[in-house]
């Protein structure tokens, strides 16, 4: 498929985007690894409370699978998805974040090819990934044209798996004027709505949807400075599964996004 054409609108998005990770990334002390911070992303269940254990588990097996971490910023993932065995790849439109990206694959002795790219255009042949690993950035950018470039880049039957923070329920913008605002966000950014959502996975076979942290979770860690975490978490993934009219009021999802054969 080509790639539509950049416009001024689009160009504005990335150099903002590249902005707020320079800063991002100015501002970020790289602290080693632990085994514990690692293990709990190579084998998670599938009923794990947590977003990120989740979509660690829709990953599966990589081994000898060539896995695209999409977006791979600071290179928390790629460490991960290595020590699961892939031949993994790092994108990420910033370079300060690929350098540090760099920086961290090195120091937990891991392999991984890292690249300053853009999403939409990653410079990958066609159908030449396997699995592409994108958590928390297609609500940064234009969503038609990274569908489009993930479409074009996976082998038929390879696929997405997708972590974002969404926006369903207006309930959602009252419990953020609880919590302090957020620094160094993009205009551009924005969890995403329903229907953004659909458009994004439209093209896509789905599989295992689930959704992850209704708005207390994060007003109650607020509150108790991150006390009893796994307790909230926990008890919002168990109200989600009793009550699905619940999920329209969680603020991520994770789900895998099959390439039709």
């Amino acid at each position: 498929m080509a790639t539509p054409p950049r416009s001024p609108a689009l160009a504005e998005r990335d150099r903002e985007e590249i902005r707020r990770s320079a800063e991002e990334a100015r501002n970020f002390l790289l602290v080693p690894f632990t085994r514990s911070q690692i293990e709990r992303y190579l084998d998670p269940p599938a009923n794990t409370p947590y977003g990120l254990e989740y979509a660690f588990h829709l990953v599966g097996d990589v081994r000898g699978k060539r896995v695209l971490d999409l977006g791979c910023g600071k290179g928390e993932n790629l460490v991960v998805l290595a020590e699961r065995g892939g031949s993994v790849i790092g994108i990420d439109i910033s370079a300060d974040l690929v350098r540090l990206a760099e920086t961290r694959i090195h120091a937990s002795a891991v392999k991984a090819n890292l690249a300053v790219a853009s999403a939409y255009q990653t410079g990958l042949p066609d159908e030449s990934v396997d699995i592409i690993f994108c958590a928390a950035l297609i609500h940064h950018l234009d969503i038609p044209r990274v569908r489009e470039e993930m479409l074009r880049i996976l082998k038929r039957g390879g696929f997405v798996v997708l972590l974002e923070p969404i926006r369903f329920s207006r309930l959602y913008d009252w419990f953020r004027k609880l919590l302090p605002s957020r620094e160094n966000v993009s205009e551009y950014e924005h969890p995403l709505t329903r229907s953004e959502f659909d458009y994004m996975v439209s093209g896509f076979s789905a599989e295992n949807l689930r959704y992850f942290r209704l708005p207390f979770v994060p007003l109650t860690q607020w509150l108790l400075r991150g006390k009893m975490n796994r307790f909230v978490y926990s008890l919002s993934a168990w109200l989600i599964a009793k009550v699905p009219a619940l999920q329209r009021f969680a603020t991520s999802a994770a789900v895998r996004l099959r390439k039709s054969v």
